[in-house]
């Protein structure tokens, strides 16, 4: 186990059209992504940005046993390289009512553009990225406030198609507000999924696009004022539980929940991204997948494993203070890295397409993780000095095929510079990581871990 630096991180993101809010905090995001504000109807809305960033991972310590560069200190999505810049993410998208006089049916497409998981791990290892489309949906507002004029009177809404689910709260929030560059460790290796197939040969590959938060199905979902100050607001759904852009693969439904509340400082308002408010969550994703476990080429013998994640949370902003947590914990399908552990040019392993990923496929594995963070505003609403602290537990507690040795443990401190231009919807972002892998019951690992840099 070591605490040393790790890496550091600089990202700007840049947006354009009417269609996207400015850089926020604090917001009703499941309805601000679901549909159309009735005060302003408009039958199109063009919005787009694009995430230039620069990275860099300290690689100077190897792995003990082979002198390797471990892959924990790769940049994703490639593996390939410890530093450089890359379009992290380019996405285009539009939004709105299908008839501005009748704001009752709402659309929403996305794309997504840039390097990353969404356009790269459809084809592991090839050097260009695929635009993808991340987005296609339509939410039906017909009974919205039991079919009033009022809203905020309880009734519900239907979202139909490919979108993005109300999961972990990172997760959730659009990327344009989002405070890091980076995920937290459990919210990136365990709720943004990975899916991992057998091939003919027996070896594991990825098998698709990273999830990105998103699924096809169909949502419910409500919000409800509760007083002048309190509003409450609900989703419930089923989706295939296959990732973007593909039918479902098992017959096996995910079931989608979430629950909120919050207090908002001004008055329960429609609103937008940079509303002050003190919230508490909580969601649940429950599902199976079927996964060639023994490796016989079939999925006979009982190979559906559950995949259950869940969360719950705070999110407290009012200048010139943030601060806001979550745990979230999970069992049966648990992604479990990569096997080699190293991506190197000196081996045959060069990058992300080389490598094995690991699935721990058993109800009886478990994991768990948290964060938590905060920032002080020097200058409201344009400069911020953040921090945060998150853990990883991977296999706290493991089935049959596993033991305490496969256990790691995951902490990463991140302190963070935030910088708001305004005028031209654009956030500056300066992270600097400090990284410590354990693995308490393995000391051959142990030492592996001593080289994350």
């Amino acid at each position: 186990m070591r605490n040393y630096l790790t890496s550091a991180a600089l990202a700007a993101a840049v947006a354009a059209g009417s269609g996207l809010p400015a850089p926020a905090h604090a917001a009703n995001w499941l309805v601000l992504t679901s549909a159309e504000s009735p005060e302003d109807p408009a039958a199109l809305k063009l919005f787009g940005f694009m995430q230039p960033t620069y990275r860099q991972i300290d690689d100077s310590d190897k792995l003990p046993n082979n002198g390797k560069r471990p892959i924990f200190n790769t940049l994703s999505p490639d593996r390939s390289t410890s530093q450089g810049f890359h379009l992290f993410r380019a996405r285009i998208g539009a939004r709105g009512s299908v008839h501005a006089a009748n704001d009752d049916i709402n659309y929403f497409f996305l794309a997504e553009f840039g390097d990353n998981g969404i356009t790269r791990l459809a084809d592991p290892g090839n050097d260009s990225a695929a635009p993808q489309l991340t987005d296609a949906s339509i939410t039906l507002r017909h009974l919205a406030g039991g079919g009033s004029e009022d809203i905020w009177e309880p009734g519900v809404s239907l979202r139909l198609g490919q979108f993005q689910w109300p999961l972990v709260d990172e997760g959730l929030r659009g990327i344009m507000a989002y405070d890091y560059i980076n995920f937290s460790e459990v919210t990136r290796q365990q709720v943004l999924e990975r899916y991992v197939t057998r091939d003919k040969d027996g070896d594991n590959r990825f098998d698709g696009a990273i999830s990105s938060f998103r699924d096809i199905g169909a949502m419910a979902f409500d919000e409800i004022k509760l007083s002048e100050h309190w509003e409450a607001t609900w989703a419930a759904g089923v989706g295939n539980g296959n990732g973007i852009n593909r039918t479902d693969n098992d017959d096996n439904m995910d079931v989608y929940l979430r629950a909120q509340t919050a207090y908002v400082f001004d008055g329960v308002k429609r609103g937008g991204p940079r509303r002050e408010d003190l919230k508490l969550f909580a969601w649940a994703q429950m599902g199976e997948r079927e996964f060639d476990a023994d490796n016989n080429g079939d999925f006979t013998g009982g190979e559906t494993y559950e995949r259950n994640r869940y969360g719950a949370g705070f999110h407290f902003y009012r200048q010139p203070y943030r601060l806001s947590g979550e745990f979230v914990w999970g069992n049966g399908m648990v992604y479990n890295g990569t096997k080699p552990p190293v991506t190197d040019p000196s081996t045959e392993n060069q990058n992300i397409g080389d490598v094995t990923p690991q699935m721990a496929a058993d109800a009886d594995n478990e994991f768990y993780g948290y964060y938590v963070e905060g920032a002080y505003f020097p200058v409201p609403n344009k400069f911020a000095v953040q921090a945060r602290y998150d853990v990883l537990d991977r296999l706290s507690a493991t089935g049959s095929e596993y033991d305490s040795s496969n256990e790691r443990v995951f902490e990463t401190v991140t302190l963070g510079l935030q910088y708001w231009n305004h005028p031209v919807k654009s956030q500056w972002q300066l992270n600097y990581r400090i990284r410590n892998l354990d693995a308490p019951h393995n000391p051959g690992a142990e030492t592996a871990g001593d080289a994350m840099g």
